[in-house]
């Protein structure tokens, strides 16, 4: 059974590259490409991410918790491959032929066709995804490898091709090779671990499922894509530059704190399944004060630095996006906490159903505050509607799934030495700005010292958690 630790540590880089590629790209093509076209693309990008999602059919959560459950059966498990696989294909197929109608329908979206082709092939390349069957079997550490080269490699091809404000439809293209090159080397890899084939599938057995859960991931998508389509309607192309760029760093931490949900969902299913219930709620009490002890502190750090860092990033037009950046980081812990008490014990749980229940509800309100914080706010508010829908999908999800579980009080203890412990790191941050001009030394200072004293502080109180990573890196040390 592999350590879910080095599966967090491999996960977590896995989806640090994930989303800090399109920051590293976003401040290359920033002082490039005009806001006005960087627009565009995101616009033309978000578009496709609809079809995408629809196209999953629900199959990358479902296929990671099947996989999981007959992943020591090669025979089981080539057949559920092999049957998913075909699945997506169909669905894939249905869906690309839509997106084609639409772009050609759409006066907004057929006045800049090329760009909306491009974009659509991440639609066709869907067909070879299967990173579900790598995360079911816990193979994180080569999700990680691969990833990094193929970043490497579009970060090569963006540098060279991308050269001047008339080359966003390359910006375009690099960002969907990158995602052809993930699914080929996936594909290629697969066959060392099952046999596909066309012969005795059964299809239907999966449908039901899966089309609950297709629901419920647009739902879910529905929070961060909606977003950039309404304000592409009722705001301009610079407002939703100036969104998507305050949302990158948000996305990348955003990923930091989910991948440590992601990765206990295979044992969360095995536990659930051996009616090990002590361990289950072990491992839903640790996973969530290790998000609680680092996302609070986070929280407090974005809203100090986020207007010079994202001046310095992107240049002082940007400066906008750092108001939606302090907004959206509250869902760092709001958002990461709901998922793994509400969809990930809803999932383990066989309950898959009444997830439609909460992302639905929170849909519906995002779709709403968009429609009238929009108007006022412009990409701030479509900021404050994100985090809104948020908390109101994490209330419903807790109300849905608290039967399923019972956290341990280290929770609770471990919330309250926090939050004493970030008042201290407030402080200081305080202080240090009374006491320093804006400038990259004072914030390589509050970068470093504001950590130390938050988790000097934790471990002075006893925290259970810090006190367990501070002494397994002790430990490591000590070894080597």
């Amino acid at each position: 059974m592999k350590s879910i630790a080095k599966n967090s540590v491999f996960n977590l880089i896995y989806n640090i590259l994930n989303v800090l590629f399109p920051l590293v790209t976003g401040i290359y093509v920033s002082h490039i490409l005009l806001s006005n076209s960087i627009g565009e693309v995101e616009a033309a990008r978000n578009i496709a991410q609809y079809f995408v999602i629809l196209s999953f059919l629900g199959i990358p959560t479902y296929g990671l918790r099947e996989i999981a459950k007959v992943r020591n059966d090669k025979e089981k498990m080539s057949k559920l491959y092999s049957e998913l696989m075909v699945i997506n294909g169909i669905s894939t197929t249905v869906f690309l032929g839509v997106y084609m109608v639409v772009i050609v329908s759409v006066p907004t979206y057929s006045a800049n066709l090329p760009l909306y082709l491009i974009t659509g092939l991440s639609i066709l390349f869907n067909m070879l995804n299967n990173s579900w069957f790598y995360e079911g079997i816990e193979e994180f550490s080569y999700i990680c490898v691969r990833n990094i080269i193929v970043k490497a490699l579009m970060m090569i091809l963006l540098i060279v091709f991308v050269r001047n404000q008339n080359d966003y439809l390359i910006y375009a293209a690099i960002t969907v090779v990158g995602i052809f090159g993930n699914y080929i080397l996936n594909v290629a890899r697969s066959r060392k671990y099952v046999r596909f084939s066309f012969k005795a599938l059964n299809l239907k057995r999966h449908l039901k499922p899966i089309l609950f859960l297709v629901a419920v991931n647009l739902a879910i998508e529905i929070y961060t894509l909606v977003d950039i389509t309404m304000l592409r309607f009722l705001s301009t192309t610079s407002n939703v530059a100036y969104y998507s760029y305050g949302s990158k760093i948000y996305k990348i931490l955003l990923q930091l704190f989910n991948s440590l949900t992601v990765v206990v969902v295979p044992r969360l299913s095995q536990f659930r399944k051996s009616n090990q219930q002590k361990d289950f709620d072990n491992l839903l009490s640790k996973t969530l004060s290790t998000l609680i002890v680092f996302a609070i502190p986070t929280i407090i750090g974005i809203v100090f630095v986020s207007d010079f860092v994202i001046t310095l990033m992107y240049g002082a037009e940007y400066y906008s996006s750092a108001s939606v950046l302090k907004i959206l980081s509250f869902i760092l812990l709001v958002s990461p906490a709901s998922y793994l008490l509400g969809s990930r014990v809803l999932l383990v749980t066989d309950n898959e159903k009444k997830m439609i229940i909460p992302v639905l509800i929170g849909a519906v309100v995002n779709v709403v505050c968009n429609y009238f914080l929009i108007k006022s706010f412009n990409e701030k508010g479509a900021a404050y509607a994100s985090l809104i829908s948020e908390i109101v999908v994490a209330a419903v999800y807790i109300i849905l799934s608290y039967k399923y579980f019972n956290l341990s009080k280290r929770v609770i203890l471990t919330i309250a030495k926090s939050i004493v412990s970030s008042a201290l790191m407030y402080s200081v941050l305080v202080l240090l700005k009374f006491n320093h001009s804006e400038g990259i030394s004072s914030l390589i200072k509050q970068i470093v010292l504001a950590p130390i004293v938050y988790f000097s502080m934790m471990i002075a109180l006893k925290e259970d958690t810090t006190l367990s990573i501070s002494n397994k890196l002790l430990g490591k040390l000590i070894s080597k």
